[in-house]
């Protein structure tokens, strides 16, 4: 029972992982759209691995304490478990800061729109056009 839930867990953590890849390659291209399903995907894994989760507490717990030598198949199954998680928890930290850093770049490019057009604004202000001035050039 034990190993057949670390299994399943395993295999969740398989879809995180080739999901969290998916996400880093839709964060290099800008697929907004395309990310935000991912991440919803990602977050309907995460509530499958929590429930998982509780099942499997027990069950370790009861592993732990009645086992004097581990079963190397079950501890087999922590480990790469193990190692997804940190592997995904590194990428996520990695994409995080990459949205942040695009988040910036966007916010500066707004703000340099933002001040060419109260350039341009002020132009036309200066200039000043009317019906009566295109009238005349016509």
């Amino acid at each position: 029972m034990l190993q057949e839930k670390l299994i399943q867990k395993l295999e969740l953590f398989n879809q995180i992982q080739k999901l969290t890849e998916k996400i880093t390659e839709q964060i290099d291209a800008d697929k907004i759209e395309a990310l935000d399903v991912s991440l919803g995907k990602r977050q309907e894994l995460i509530e499958k691995i929590n429930g998982l989760h509780q099942e499997l507490d027990p069950l370790m717990q009861s592993y732990i304490s009645n086992t004097d030598s581990k079963d190397k198949e079950i501890e087999s199954l922590i480990e790469q478990i193990r190692e997804i998680t940190l592997s995904c928890s590194k990428q996520n930290d990695e994409n995080l800061n990459a949205i942040k850093e695009k988040s910036q770049e966007q916010t500066e490019k707004i703000d340099k729109q933002s001040a060419k057009r109260k350039g341009i604004s002020g132009y036309a202000q200066a200039v000043g056009f009317s019906s009566e001035v295109i009238d005349k050039k016509s």
